[in-house]
């Protein structure tokens, strides 16, 4: 009879463990669930809709220009997350299910500052900063991931910021050869200096050829500069 009542215990106490068990699996796959649509809405986005965040942390917020400015730095495009191609990762989640926490409403219109090459535009076949707007020009950063605000590509793409960076990219870049050609090459006359009219000639070439080969590479490959681009849905 003792055995008989233990065995009903073990077994009730099994049960009840079963039944934990599929508890938790049942709330991880209501979570899951839950980050699902969340991915499909933030990849869904194409309003810009403002949302009501409670205690928002105030260093995470940021004015249009502010956002333009940085997109012209480092020639990013500031675009809705419709466009945006790739994934969201864990962590972006997580971060939306604690702002979901602090917001009075559904969010929505989220924003991606990213290269171009991380957005399906309209004419065309690196890490991105997640935001989601507030009215007012402004915006709250969401999370980032990702380097693509390190200082080595807004070096690289200084010269795309708009027509004068590019044509002082130019004109140092002809100095720059035409002062590194040794005498020997520029003129046949014996006992020349360094510098005579042959230089100036030469910076004046280097220019001009600096010139014709940066405006076909422009229309070719790049088309816009980063002060118009920055939140166009288009590639050139």
């Amino acid at each position: 009879m003792a055995a008989h009542t233990e065995r009903e215990r073990l077994e009730h106490l099994l049960r009840g463990q079963a039944d934990l068990l599929q508890e938790v699996h049942l709330l991880l796959g209501e979570e899951q669930k839950h980050d699902d649509i969340l991915r499909a809405s933030v990849l869904s986005s194409m309003d810009e809709r403002p949302v009501r965040i409670i205690g928002a942390d105030p260093d995470r917020i940021f004015h249009r220009d502010t956002i333009r400015d940085l997109c012209v730095r480092y020639r990013l495009r500031f675009l809705p997350g419709g466009l945006f191609k790739g994934q969201l990762p864990n962590t972006a989640i997580h971060a939306l299910r604690g702002l979901e926490r602090k917001s009075s409403s559904p969010l929505t219109g989220f924003m991606f500052m990213a290269p171009a090459e991380r957005f399906r535009l309209c004419d065309s076949e690196v890490d991105p900063l997640l935001f989601v707007p507030l009215g007012e020009d402004r915006f709250y950063l969401v999370h980032k991931w990702g380097t693509d605000l390190s200082p080595a590509r807004a070096i690289a793409n200084w010269p795309f910021r708009n027509v004068v960076t590019l044509s002082a990219t130019i004109l140092v870049l002809a100095l720059v050869f035409a002062l590194a050609v040794p005498t020997m090459y520029l003129t046949a006359e014996p006992g020349a200096t360094y510098w005579g009219s042959h230089r100036v000639f030469a910076m004046f070439w280097s220019t001009m050829v600096f010139a014709s080969f940066t405006v076909f590479g422009w229309f070719a490959f790049f088309g816009q500069f980063s002060a118009e681009a920055w939140n166009s849905r288009y590639f050139n």
